[in-house]
């Protein structure tokens, strides 16, 4: 077994020593060097990645809506959970007036939550990486909560309606919807967008909201539990009156998003001017 002095050697093979000690020193360095800079460079990925937020959690249930929506308001930039029906009727309460025909208001309001839903489904994130399903501006739906004039008509169609949803080639589609022209019941029907002007004169003609919806987004429409999906004899008169309390006012478009299949979307429209009653009267009549 050696021992420490026989492990000393020579003056002149200590210099060699030396400079080889030296060569693997140097040797050894530089694996270590890129040993610890191998991990490093694998890790900056990882690091980026836990940095960043969370995967958005979209809600996946096409046969129930979300409890809850995540609403981007865009002047203060937070984003507030919102209850879904609050969210529902305080929308309608700024696109829907109480002063239209009950059934608009009730086909506005099967509009106004599919909308929600649509988005529920594929959120979207801000600049600094936050999850949102849908802005409160006309880039989506107004969400005005201080404004918002929610009437019981809103209610009432809220609750009449909440159990209806619109499956569209087999599919949950976003429902569009604005001001439009002008018009006889239906004659501006897209299959995509319900447009108010004409569709008070459906209801004027005796028409109940799940006609309307109907005449509005179909064909290839199934609409889910609204009595089977067949033509509804509902009028505007058999409507509830108002009773449960609260709702919306005509104004937002609802988006601008397109995707790869035409049958997903309801295509970019603009927003439903708010104005007073006597003007919607003028307009309608």
């Amino acid at each position: 077994m050696p021992t420490a002095n026989s492990a000393v050697p020579a003056q002149p093979m200590q210099r060699t020593t030396s400079r080889y000690r030296r060569l693997v020193l140097h040797a050894l360095g530089v694996v270590v060097g890129l040993a610890l800079l191998v991990p490093a460079a694998a890790a900056a990925p990882q690091s980026v990645n836990a940095a960043s937020s969370p995967a958005c959690s979209g809600w996946n249930s096409t046969s129930r809506p979300p409890d809850r929506i995540r609403v981007l308001r865009v002047r203060t930039g937070r984003i507030e959970s919102v209850p879904i029906r609050k969210y529902v009727v305080t929308v309608m309460g700024k696109e829907w007036p109480s002063y239209l025909p009950q059934a608009v208001v009730e086909a506005g309001a099967v509009a106004v939550k599919q909308y929600a839903w649509y988005h529920s489904m594929s959120p979207r994130r801000t600049p600094n990486g936050r999850c949102f399903d849908v802005r409160d501006s006309t880039g989506d739906q107004l969400y005005k909560p201080e404004k918002a004039r929610i009437r019981s008509d809103h209610h009432s169609a809220l609750e009449r309606t909440w159990g209806v949803h619109l499956i569209k080639n087999g599919k949950l589609f976003m429902t569009g919807y604005r001001r439009g022209n002008k018009a006889n019941c239906g004659r501006d029907a897209t299959g995509w967008k319900l447009f108010a002007r004409s569709a008070t004169r459906c209801a004027n003609s005796g028409k109940g909201y799940l006609e309307i919806l109907r005449i509005y987004y179909g064909p290839g429409l199934n609409i889910v539990g609204g009595g089977g999906g067949g033509s509804s004899a509902i009028s505007s008169t058999d409507a509830p009156s108002a009773s449960s309390a609260g709702a919306l006012s005509a104004s937002s478009g609802a988006g601008t998003r397109r995707a790869a299949d035409v049958s997903d979307v309801a295509v970019t429209w603009p927003q439903l001017e708010l104005v007073s009653a006597a003007a919607w009267r003028d307009l309608f009549n």
